[in-house]
């Protein structure tokens, strides 16, 4: 199949959750068999380099990028106040964006245009205009989900307000425009049951987040300690709270009772008050160059996520690496874990410390749970056996 493949911000390199997903899909075109194009969004937080791009992807996608500034402007959020226009999307939208996508449209015929997010669905008109292809959107999450947890959470009146306006008309859009399309690819199965419940009744299929999980090398970690890490964009709400939640309310508690225990924090955009916080067992590093270098030296992963929808990159890729997870229900949702035998799941501060306990008191437990943690992401999140899963999927649309 030819597919052109829209994206929001380019996949490379990997710095985030998002761009992860979004290279292992166009991995997994390619390994697939299919001839594919990227065309891809670059932001004031991700800026599109061709020297960033792994040569071999560069050549086979022709990946290019346009400009566009999706910065929130106080007059523009103010302005749309007086519309009924959802804020979160508008945002997206750039006529030159737009121009360069029709000119590819009309330069090639593809059979699939692959949707990174409802984010990239300002250009479905245009789309529909120019091409016969079938246009299918991936649901990273269900977006207005996640506003309507931030709004639940704010305890300011006013933000409240506008948290609550800007998730209702998230959700009006979001639900409507889901509706238009041929296909929705859900990286959950409770996305898909929820998008179904509300009455999105187009062809929605299951494709989590892929991993080539048998090219991660596997270093085992011999340690007496605990090494607790954490590893996600810090420009990104959900990751902001969580973090914030963990170093409030977690690690003084963690701290006081194993003085041997150590946490490492990375990731992009680390604001100067998180990166102040920096003390003690308490390391926070800010933006990394290589992920496998940074967790080489770790043993558990923390992800303390209390809002988001959809599946979490850093948790299949923790998996991957035969690491021992520690989260929440929402930050392991749409994966199959056994708590305790794969994963470890607390929902509370006292519920953190405890597994943290557990892993103090039983090390060999790292290692049998880690191993166990492999096995899910290769039986589940295989690359190569999701991309032959989608291919079908779009084949028979």
């Amino acid at each position: 199949m030819r597919i052109l493949q829209v994206c929001l911000k380019p996949p490379y390199p990997k710095v985030d959750g998002g761009c992860i997903a979004m290279a292992a899909m166009t991995e997994g075109f390619i390994l697939d068999g299919h001839s594919v194009k990227v065309l891809c969004m670059s932001t004031h937080k991700h800026k599109f380099s061709t020297s960033k791009v792994p040569s071999d992807i560069l050549s086979q996608t022709e990946m290019e990028a346009v400009e566009i500034d999706t910065r929130i402007k106080p007059l523009n959020a103010l302005l749309n106040l007086f519309s009924t226009k959802s804020y979160n999307v508008e945002r997206f939208y750039s006529q030159e964006f737009e121009n360069r996508l029709v000119g590819i449209l009309k330069a090639s015929k593809f059979d699939i245009i692959h949707l990174e997010s409802v984010f990239c669905t300002p250009y479905l008109n245009a789309i529909r205009l120019h091409s016969n292809a079938k246009i299918v959107v991936r649901a990273h999450n269900i977006e207005f989900e996640i506003w309507e947890q931030l709004t639940v959470q704010e305890n300011n009146p006013v933000k409240r307000w506008y948290l609550k306006l800007l998730a209702s008309r998230l959700k009006k859009y979001e639900l409507h425009v889901l509706k238009m399309v041929d296909g929705i690819v859900a990286i959950t199965k409770d996305d898909a049951s929820d998008l179904q419940n509300l009455g999105v009744s187009v062809p929605i299929e299951i494709i989590p987040i892929g991993v080539d999980v048998n090219s991660i090398p596997l270093t085992p970690l011999k340690s007496d300690n605990l090494n607790l890490y954490h590893l996600g964009a810090m420009d990104w709400q959900p990751n902001i709270d969580g973090i914030n939640w963990f170093l409030d309310e977690v690690w003084p508690k963690v701290e006081a009772e194993f003085p041997n225990v150590s946490c490492s924090l990375a990731g992009r955009k680390m604001s100067p008050s998180l990166l102040s916080r920096s003390l003690g067992n308490l390391k926070i590093e800010g933006e990394i160059s290589s992920v496998s270098g940074f967790i080489s030296d770790k043993n558990v992963a923390i992800v303390p996520l209390l809002s988001g929808s959809g599946m979490r990159v850093k948790i299949v890729e923790a998996l991957a690496f035969e690491k021992v997870v520690i989260t929440t229900s929402i930050g392991a949702t749409g994966i199959p874990y056994e708590d305790g035998k794969n994963i470890l799941i607390a929902n509370s501060p006292d519920e953190f410390v405890q597994k943290i306990r557990l892993l103090h008191d039983n090390l060999d437990l790292i290692s049998s749970i880690g191993t166990e943690a492999r096995k899910l992401a290769q039986e589940e999140f295989e690359l190569k056996k999701l991309s032959s899963k989608l291919t079908y999927f779009y084949a028979n649309l």
